[in-house]
């Protein structure tokens, strides 16, 4: 096909929550071959495709609103609420992300600081992305794929990370030379390590990324919107993206999400670039023109 448009939309998203995790690992790694594929097509311009959601009881429930709050939630994440002309919002927020992109493209390291983390992370030769609206709506995000053996350090994930709907709880991981050497957490913690152990690069960083949506002000247990809350950082484990260099190939894209709103820092080769949820200088204007 050349061009995909996809509304999200469940009837139950914990249909599967007892399934076999062995036998869920074999499906999911079967279907990521094939979306690896279509996003090969989509990186290069073969083909085009965006995805946004459609508010449903399931989701709403899984975000703990009503259906009318999560209705107001999720027009507020994608600007189509009030006189705003979302059409030059999205215009807007791409200009500032493409110029905070086009300075990220020079740091060589990245060290992420918060509770229980410690984690660094090396992005030199990487490409950075803006994620403004043309694929997913809401977006709201700047991303990379670090190199693949430069991640050291442990970190935290306070918020439940989402697989295939399933919950695991409080993600702790422990990196050495670009792999994760431990893992736990307090629910889900077999589940996480049959992740892991999908294929041999399952656990390799993928994806960093700083999400940057502070219209998206809360977990929701949807991927699609809690990547961006405003203030966090996730990482991805598994595939990374070949065209911003990223040589990780796995059946695993498995974000999860870093709240560094309440604490946290950032340093981009030893100078701090974020504190508490919020870059700490605007982007340069005159640098989003140039890439």
């Amino acid at each position: 096909m050349d061009a995909l448009v996809t509304l999200i939309s469940s009837a139950n998203t914990r249909s599967l929550n007892h399934a076999d995790p062995e036998r869920q690992q074999r499906y999911l790694a079967t279907r990521r071959e094939l979306s690896n594929r279509f996003w090969n097509r989509v990186s290069s311009g073969r083909a085009r495709w965006c995805g946004t959601q459609f508010p449903d009881h399931a989701h709403a429930q899984d975000a703990e609103m009503s259906l009318r709050e999560y209705e107001d939630f999720v027009y507020r994440a994608c600007h189509v609420t009030g006189d705003d002309d979302p059409e030059a919002h999205w215009r807007k927020v791409a200009a500032e992300l493409t110029a905070r992109a086009h300075e990220m493209d020079g740091v060589r390291e990245l060290r992420v600081v918060g509770p229980d983390t410690d984690l660094r992370l090396v992005v030199q030769g990487r490409t950075w992305r803006p994620a403004c609206g043309e694929r997913n709506m809401p977006d709201g995000e700047v991303y990379t794929s670090p190199v693949e053996e430069g991640t050291e350090g442990e970190i935290r994930f306070t918020f439940p990370a989402v697989f295939a709907n399933r919950e695991v709880e409080d993600v702790r991981l422990r990196f050495e030379g670009g792999r994760v050497v431990e893992a736990d957490a307090t629910r889900g913690a077999d589940y996480l390590r049959t992740l892991l152990d999908m294929d041999a690069d399952a656990r390799v960083v993928g994806e960093f990324a700083f999400g940057l949506n502070y219209e998206i002000d809360r977990f929701t247990r949807n991927i699609l919107f809690d990547e961006k809350i405003g203030g966090t950082v996730h990482i991805a484990l598994g595939s990374g993206f070949p065209d911003l260099g990223g040589r990780n190939r796995s059946g695993l894209h498995w974000d999860l999400i870093c709240d560094l709103r309440a604490e946290g820092e950032i340093y981009a080769d030893g100078e701090l670039i974020w504190k508490a949820g919020q870059f700490l200088t605007q982007p340069v204007a005159e640098t989003a023109g140039a890439r």
